[in-house]
C-alpha cells in the first residue's frame, strides 16, 4: 500500500513536471572586465532571471513550490568590443527527495565555450522556430536540458520531449558560427552533450538516473541502510556501461553532480561492504579517486 501511495504521489508530481517552470537563480559575474558602465551586467542579470523564470516553457501554471530549483552562473572573462562578451556558464540543477527537505543534485555542468552579443535593455525572448541570438539559444538550451533531465528522474525517459526540443535548439544554432554548438567527438559541446543523451547507446544511463532517484533516493527516509544497499547494487553495473561505451560523456555528467552525495551516503553507512564499489568508481571516473577513497574510510 505504501508503495502505491508513493507511486501516486510521484505520478502527480510528474504531471506537474511535464509542464513545470523554473525557479532559476541567475548570477552574472563580470569582476574580470574593466568597463565604465558596470550597470549593464546587473541589467543583464535581471533580464536573464526574468527570461528563465517568466518564459512559458510549458503550458500549465504552477505555484512557486512546484517550480524546478536550478541555478546558472555566468562568469565573464573578456569584452571583445562594445557589446561582445566571452566567458563560461555553470549550470546546476537539483530535485526534491520524497518525504524529505533534501534536494539531490542532478546536473553540475560547466560550459567553457560561451560568448554572446548584448546591448543593455535589448529584449530577450525565446523563438522556437529559429535562432535569435547565442545568448537566447544557450539559455533556452539549458532550460530544456534541465526540464528533460529533471523529468527523467521521475519517470523512465520521461524527459524525452524536452530533450528533443533541446536538440532542435542545438541544430538551429549550429549555423550561427558561435563555438559550443559544433559536433565534437572528443569534447563536450552543447550539441554533443544532447546528442549523446538521446542516443540509444546511452539508454542504460538514463535508466540508471531514473532508478537512482526514484528507487533509491526517494526511499531513504523509510530505511537508509536498505536504500544504501540498493544504491550499491545500482552503481556496480557502471563498470559495464563504461566498458560498453568508454567514450560516453554521461558518466562524467553524472559524477560531476553526484560524487559528493555518493561519498556522503556510504560514509554514513559503513556497515556496507564497499570495496568493489570503490574499485568500480575509480575505474569509471578516476578524476575523483581522492573522493572515492573516503568511502568506507574509518
Amino acid at each position: 500500500m505504501l508503495r502505491q501511495l508513493i507511486f501516486y504521489h510521484f505520478l502527480l508530481v510528474f504531471t506537474f513536471v511535464r509542464a513545470q517552470e523554473l525557479n532559476c537563480n541567475i548570477t552574472v559575474n563580470a569582476d574580470q572586465i574593466q568597463v565604465s558602465n558596470n550597470q549593464i551586467f546587473k541589467t543583464l542579470e535581471n533580464s536573464l532571471t526574468e527570461f528563465m523564470n517568466q518564459t512559458k516553457w510549458t503550458n500549465v501554471e504552477f505555484e512557486d513550490y512546484e517550480k524546478i530549483k536550478c541555478g546558472i552562473t555566468i562568469l565573464l572573462t573578456e569584452q571583445k568590443n562594445t557589446n561582445t562578451f566571452v566567458g563560461t556558464l555553470q549550470v546546476q540543477l537539483s530535485r526534491p527527495v520524497f518525504n524529505s527537505s533534501y534536494y539531490s543534485p542532478v546536473l553540475n555542468f560547466k560550459d567553457n565555450s560561451f560568448s554572446f552579443q548584448y546591448t543593455e535593455f535589448q529584449p530577450i525572448n525565446y523563438n522556437p522556430n529559429g535562432f535569435e541570438s547565442n545568448l537566447v539559444s544557450a539559455l533556452s538550451y539549458y532550460a530544456y536540458l534541465m526540464l528533460g533531465m529533471y523529468s527523467d528522474t521521475f519517470d523512465l525517459e520521461g524527459g524525452t520531449s524536452y530533450l528533443n526540443t533541446c536538440l532542435t535548439i542545438a541544430n538551429q544554432a549550429q549555423q550561427s558560427g558561435y563555438s559550443g554548438w559544433e559536433n565534437s567527438k572528443g569534447n563536450i559541446t552543447r550539441f554533443s552533450l544532447i546528442d549523446q543523451m538521446l542516443s540509444t547507446s546511452n539508454a542504460p544511463f538514463r535508466k540508471l538516473m531514473f532508478e537512482y532517484h526514484y528507487e533509491v533516493m526517494d526511499t531513504f527516509e523509510r530505511n537508509q541502510k536498505s536504500a544504501a544497499t540498493k544504491m550499491l547494487k545500482l552503481l556496480l553495473p557502471l563498470k559495464d556501461i563504461y566498458e560498453d561505451n568508454p567514450n560516453t560523456f554521461m558518466i562524467r555528467i553524472m559524477m560531476d553532480a553526484k560524487a559528493d552525495e555518493i561519498v556522503n551516503i556510504f560514509k554514513k553507512n559503513t556497515a556496507i561492504e564497499t570495496t568493489n564499489l570503490v574499485n568500480v568508481l575509480k575505474r569509471v571516473y578516476s578524476v575523483n579517486s581522492k573522493k572515492w577513497k573516503q568511502i568506507g574510510a574509518q
